[in-house]
């Protein structure tokens, strides 16, 4: 197979050309809201990140931290230990202890950094409003995170040791990569929901393409300026950022590669927003130096443990 070029890319763009007749036939659900980057120039304060997240991202820096300090962090917010204990409980980590305690949720089945990066994530989404359901809702946000999550810790363990890159930052790359989507619901609905519209009635073209033509912006430059905002660690801004761009050269690249290779075999089973993304994957995996087949294999796995993926969705969703 060829190598991926830009003009793959150019070629999905034209795709992206949605139904004109139906934009016609109705001019006032489908008209093109106030240029997003002159109602971005207008935001002078974005949503705060919530001081528990700040917390806990204080310890990345704290040579003493351990199960013991992360517990006491996350038990200074009731709703957030509920949460741990509760996705430590839950049948897609198969413990056969049942957990009651945060401290145990991390020594007994999730582990450091997996309730480090979790905690973050799920006060992240405290602070961005946004739909429970459909395209680009929590549920579709939580559903790829956690599926990506799990996928891209597999995908790194068949890399060699000189190409993996952390697993503690892949799995958090992962579980705010997305964020540009829940920024753009929580400050910008109207132009959210005129998205989903063309989205909608294009079901065929990438989401990627609709929101450059749009909005003129993307998620991903939404998800890396609010991550600036955040004062969270350069890799995730730069990540985020890049995330769709498989030609990236710099800093951080394998995990950017990783990132995008995983949001696009997620595409290959209907999880997330690279659903209609078709282009050759084969400069990715050698970039990596990953199998195809063994990730189709990885790929499977998670596939068949989308049941209990779902359950766990379902009680974040229901939570808020």
């Amino acid at each position: 197979m060829s190598p991926i070029t830009p003009q793959h890319d150019q070629s999905e763009m034209l795709r992206a050309l949605w139904a004109l007749d139906t934009v016609a036939q109705k001019p006032d659900s489908m008209r093109a809201p106030q240029d997003m980057r002159f109602r971005i120039d207008c935001i002078d304060k974005l949503p705060p990140l919530p001081e528990i997240a700040r917390r806990v991202l204080a310890l990345r820096e704290d040579p003493y931290s351990d199960a013991g300090r992360l517990a006491q962090v996350v038990e200074l917010d009731p709703s957030l230990s509920a949460q741990i204990v509760r996705w430590a409980n839950s049948p897609l980590y198969g413990s056969r202890k049942h957990i009651l305690s945060v401290k145990d949720a991390i020594i007994v089945v999730l582990g450091f950094d997996q309730v480090f990066n979790q905690a973050i994530a799920l006060c992240a989404m405290r602070a961005l409003q946004a739909p429970r359901e459909g395209l680009l809702g929590k549920r579709f946000f939580w559903r790829q995170t956690l599926a990506g999550s799990a996928l891209i810790q597999k995908l790194a363990q068949h890399m060699a040791t000189e190409n993996r890159p952390a697993l503690d930052i892949a799995h958090l790359v992962f579980l705010l990569h997305n964020t540009g989507h829940l920024l753009l619901a929580h400050l910008f609905r109207k132009e959210f929901n005129y998205l989903l519209k063309l989205a909608d009635a294009n079901p065929n073209a990438p989401l990627l393409p609709i929101e450059r033509f749009a909005l003129g912006v993307d998620h991903t430059q939404l998800g890396a300026w609010l991550m600036q905002s955040w004062n969270m660690p350069e890799e995730l801004k730069t990540i985020i950022q890049h995330h769709h761009n498989p030609y990236y050269r710099g800093q951080h690249e394998k995990l950017v590669w990783m990132t995008c290779l995983t949001d696009r075999l997620l595409g290959q089973i209907g999880i997330g927003d690279a659903v209609q993304t078709s282009v050759d994957d084969t400069p990715l995996y050698d970039q990596l130096g990953l199998n195809p087949a063994i990730s189709e294999a990885c790929l499977a796995q998670v596939e068949n443990n989308l049941d209990e993926l779902d359950l766990a969705v379902a009680n974040l969703v229901d939570e808020g």
